[in-house]
């Protein structure tokens, strides 16, 4: 069977607390930024890099491989109350294959990002690093073991 699947794309959307920070954050790990909305004044610093679209509070898509993660002070499709709780769990992570868990870790030492567990060596056949963003999202990073 050749059926074409239902679901094309994947991606993570996070409201942050601090947008700044975040923005900062995804940007020194590698996404790349792929559209932005918000204030005119935040527009017209970053439409140089993207597509745009003005809205009452900032957000940033980033493409990170074949993923997206939306950051975001807000978002307009989705209530105010559903955002109100902070992370308090590590029960979600998101995981992201890297050519170098090395490069990763200068990324980190560099700017002074955490690393909540050192590069550990699984069977299935990966090394993975542990840090976590400025809200406490748990981010993965997985280099694959050449054979």
């Amino acid at each position: 069977m050749n059926k074409k699947m239902l679901i094309s794309k994947f991606g993570l959307h996070i409201k942050v607390a601090i947008f700044d920070k975040s923005f900062r954050f995804y940007k020194i790990i590698g996404g790349k930024i792929v559209f932005a909305y918000g204030p005119k004044w935040f527009i017209s610093e970053i439409d140089k890099l993207t597509d745009t679209a003005l809205e009452k509070y900032r957000g940033v898509v980033f493409e990170i491989g074949d993923t997206i993660l939306e950051i975001g002070e807000d978002h307009i499709a989705i209530k105010p109350e559903v955002f109100k709780k902070r992370i308090s769990s590590s029960k979600i992570s998101a995981m992201i294959d890297v050519d170098s868990l090395a490069r990763m870790m200068d990324i980190c030492k560099k700017n002074n990002i955490k690393i909540s567990v050192s590069p550990k060596k699984f069977p299935w056949g990966t090394r993975e690093l542990v840090i976590k963003d400025p809200d406490g999202f748990v981010l993965v990073f997985r280099e694959w073991i050449k054979k």
